[in-house]
């Protein structure tokens, strides 16, 4: 506590008295420390709800909120409005290769179209990737799921040209106390570095 301890006859607690106080302080173990029952005729006074405002408390209504009306908590709850997680099965993307997506759609026109459609709106009966990839077209394969050639795609990456370069230098810990190893994000054709270190894995 700031200030150091407070004093005994300064705090709102029942204690001894006179040459009793002076005994309890040559026998207790702490004597700066109170019995830590409150005095009756000041504990919680003024008490809670006797302030005259209290009484002619109005509560704050306020709009749309405070309306009952079809206004259920988890429309408006946006401490729990987590993003939704959507899944994709083997009928979507089944679906996708054969009808293409909103870029490159091909779907049919008229009735073909919905039946088209309709085969992939049936829980109840999945397609199977491995039957619509005997189905779809060599176009399809090079150039949606592969490369233009027929090549391996490889991830997308939003760094490139830059490499992770290990620091030859021991960090807080001497050799051998710590493993770890320390990295400078630096560019491959350039010699400047980007201020992010402090990435560090286990030798």
């Amino acid at each position: 506590m700031s200030g150091g301890m407070v004093p005994v006859f300064k705090k709102y607690t029942t204690g001894s008295k006179g040459i009793w106080e002076k005994i309890r302080q040559l026998l207790v173990i702490a004597p700066e420390r109170s019995s830590g029952n409150p005095i009756v005729s000041l504990y919680r006074v003024p008490a809670p709800g006797s302030h005259p405002a209290a009484k002619s408390y109005d509560d704050p209504y306020t709009v749309p909120a405070g309306d009952i009306a079809e206004n259920t908590y988890f429309k408006r709850d946006h401490r729990r409005n987590y993003p939704r997680v959507s899944t994709f099965d083997q009928t979507k993307i089944a679906g996708l290769l054969e009808i293409g997506s909103a870029k490159e759609p091909r779907v049919l026109v008229g009735k073909a179209g919905e039946q088209q459609l309709s085969v992939y709106n049936k829980p109840e009966e999945p397609v199977y990737l491995s039957t619509q990839l005997k189905k779809i077209t060599d176009d399809v394969i090079n150039g949606q799921i592969l490369g233009k050639h027929g090549e391996p795609v490889l991830a997308p990456s939003f760094n490139k040209g830059m490499q992770w370069n290990i620091i030859k230098d021991n960090g807080v810990y001497g050799v051998g106390e710590y493993p770890c190893r320390l990295f400078n994000y630096a560019a491959v054709e350039g010699t400047t570095t980007v201020p992010l270190t402090a990435a560090s894995t286990a030798q």
